[in-house]
């Protein structure tokens, strides 16, 4: 007897949605397992981890990736904190406390982030770097509250010096962790464009390191001369990091050298003054930590703030807001630029073209319809051209492109193709209409050894040419040479 289809279709959907709720579990499992192992490992005072990320990395996973934050989430995080503690002979009594007062932090700093308004914790916003600062204390006290009185039940010191240094470490851990959890970028392109490297010379390379020299150069006068000053010499290395890479970069370099200050005042590396009471030194190294990362996160943010509004303002000065071409100046002086500096041998093309009997699309539908008609015209074009190609409107209806290095038949086939996806594909406007339209090309090209021409030389050229394809009867490309 054959089933409902209802039935199996939604029984379906609910096999596939609990296998997609504990894919997520197992991979919150997995991350806090590995970041409380790695902690367990900075554990040699018999007190608390020296560095403990997973609280950190928690809260930065559940705040990236909100769908993770299930209650089948928080249930594999508890399980990833008790299976690490007891792989590594924790006691249950201890190991529950502690798993406890971690998740309490974490769902402090949950709640708190999705109340914050403005910017968010969107870090290439100065303000976010307040929100990030409130949301890592009150994480850290609401850890401290809960978990503070281990301090005086399992290691017999005083409730006020164990709440302070829970407290402590657990602010240090946020700041140098959650803004690495916050600013990772997620996919691959975007990996790639934040990278300062690609398409470097080797001098650019070297250049563009500098600033992580100049921590590790940081980094061995604190080992070398030791001291209460060899916590700040990192400082102003950061702050050129924080000038020089976006805040991604900034927040690694910046966490990479906390995690190592940390180390290394504990193992003896750097040597401090001596205090009579470990815990109050303690106190005083993780806060010196914890402002020490707070200054280079807070110069990247307030320079990523100001490249982003530089970006909006070269765009909105030279791209035109409604097609995404290039405005007439910007074009003509790019392509002035880019003519000037081809090189011998390099065939260069201007397209001109535009959209045939426009002024009707005006008259017949309105100035919305026609610019609906541009918006989709200046997509369609700019799908099909290469990267380094110069796409830009000289008015109206009227559009330019300087393509450099192809021979003139590709540069037909190129125009044909968007001739063609005019023609072919209707311009879906407002209330469903679908309005058909055609367009005109002129070609002005210049081969391999024609030399210098100037772009105004160009697009005279490919004016005449484009006049000629409306005389042929519009709706064709023409081709003509130029010479300087």
């Amino acid at each position: 007897m054959r089933g409902d289809p209802k039935a199996v279709f939604g029984g379906l959907q609910a096999r596939s949605s609990v296998v997609s709720a504990a894919g997520a579990a197992a991979v919150v499992f997995c991350v806090v397992l590995a970041a409380s192992l790695f902690g367990i490992l900075t554990r040699p005072l018999g007190f608390l981890a020296a560095f403990w990320p997973a609280n950190a990395v928690l809260l930065g996973l559940f705040l990236r990736f909100p769908r993770l934050a299930s209650p089948y989430g928080w249930i594999a995080a508890a399980l990833g904190y008790l299976v690490a503690d007891f792989a590594t002979g924790g006691a249950v009594l201890l190991t529950l406390w502690l798993t406890a007062a971690n998740l309490a932090g974490v769902a402090a700093g949950c709640y708190l982030a999705r109340h914050v308004d403005g910017a968010g914790l969107d870090l290439r916003q100065p303000r976010a770097m307040f929100h990030l600062f409130l949301v890592c204390i009150v994480a850290a006290a609401a850890s401290m509250v809960a978990g503070a009185g281990v301090a005086p039940v399992m290691f017999g010191r005083d409730l006020a010096s164990g709440a302070a240094y829970w407290f402590t470490t657990e602010l240090a851990n946020n700041m140098i962790v959650l803004p690495v959890m916050m600013s990772l970028p997620l996919s691959g392109p975007g990996l790639r464009r934040k990278s300062g490297w690609r398409g470097r010379s080797l001098r650019q390379a070297v250049l563009h390191g500098l600033p992580i020299l100049s921590v590790v150069a940081s980094v061995f006068a604190a080992v070398v001369i030791g001291g209460p000053g060899a916590l700040a010499f990192p400082v102003p290395a950061l702050i050129w990091c924080a000038l020089t890479y976006d805040v991604f970069g900034t927040a690694l370099i910046t966490m990479s050298l906390c995690v190592w200050k940390m180390t290394a005042v504990s193992s003896g590396w750097v040597p401090l003054p001596h205090l009579s009471d470990f815990m109050s030194a303690a106190v005083s190294l993780r806060l010196g930590i914890t402002l020490l990362a707070i200054a280079p996160l807070v110069v990247a943010s307030l320079n990523a703030s100001r490249n982003d509004m530089l970006r909006r303002l070269d765009r909105a000065a030279n791209v035109d807001a409604l097609t995404g071409a290039l405005s007439k100046r910007a074009f003509h002086q790019r392509a002035e630029q880019a003519l000037a500096a081809r090189a011998a041998g390099v065939q260069a093309s201007v397209l001109m073209m535009d959209l045939d009997h426009f002024k009707r699309v005006n008259d017949e539908h309105g100035h919305q319809a026609g610019d609906q008609v541009l918006e989709e015209f200046g997509a369609r074009v700019r799908a099909l051209l290469r990267d380094g190609d110069l796409f830009g409107r000289l008015g109206g209806e009227e559009f330019a492109i300087l393509l450099l290095g192809l021979p003139v038949q590709d540069v037909q086939r190129i125009a044909e193709r968007v001739r063609a996806s005019i023609e072919s594909t209707p311009m879906r406007l407002d209330h469903g209409i679908a309005l058909r339209v055609t367009s005109s090309f002129g070609l002005a090209h210049a081969g391999p050894d024609s030399g210098p021409v100037p772009i105004d030389r160009f697009l005279l050229q490919a004016d005449k040419a484009l006049y000629g394809a409306k005389a042929a009867g519009r709706n064709n490309v023409v081709t003509v040479p130029v010479h300087p």
